[in-house]
């Protein structure tokens, strides 16, 4: 699956023409109950979830008008049952990548540890590193056990 075709689904509301041709041509993809005004498109055999809810955060009450897609994770093998993404992942990592392949390649714009905030990239077992692509963002989320990777997630970058 091509991470450009998965792109053009941001902003794009859950009910729109765009995401219902995408779900013809990709069958794998479940729809997900709504929840709290969040709403995923899920592929454990392509190793890939969207994430739809308002452009605001997710609210309460009838919103499926509001359910765009804001956020793609792109998954390692066997990280909440899902398979490994085939598809390219931007900047040329990929998941058999350790930290320190990831930072060879592109220095992080933000290295982050729950509890602590922002850490400086040096931090030895952060939860997540974030680079800028310009209009996105990305982040490689790491075991806490082993350091390797289990997901990225993109994001467009917000004004």
């Amino acid at each position: 699956m091509d991470t450009s075709e998965l792109f053009e689904l941001f902003g794009k509301n859950i009910d729109s023409q765009e995401v219902h041709s995408f779900l013809e041509k990709h069958p794998s993809f479940k729809v997900g109950d709504p929840d709290y005004g969040r709403q995923y498109l899920e592929s454990k055999s392509d190793g890939v979830d969207l994430l739809f809810e308002p452009d605001d955060g997710p609210q309460g009450g009838k919103t499926k008008h509001l359910r765009n897609c804001q956020t793609i994770f792109l998954y390692a093998q066997g990280k909440d049952e899902h398979e490994k993404f085939q598809g390219e992942v931007p900047l040329g990592f990929s998941f058999s990548d350790s930290r320190a392949d990831l930072i060879n390649k592109a220095a992080p714009e933000r290295t982050w540890k729950i509890g602590q905030g922002e850490v400086d990239v040096t931090f030895s077992n952060p939860n997540h590193d974030r680079w800028d692509l310009g209009d996105k963002l990305i982040s490689a989320h790491y075991s806490k056990k082993t350091g390797s990777i289990m997901y990225f997630i993109v994001t467009p970058k917000k004004a």
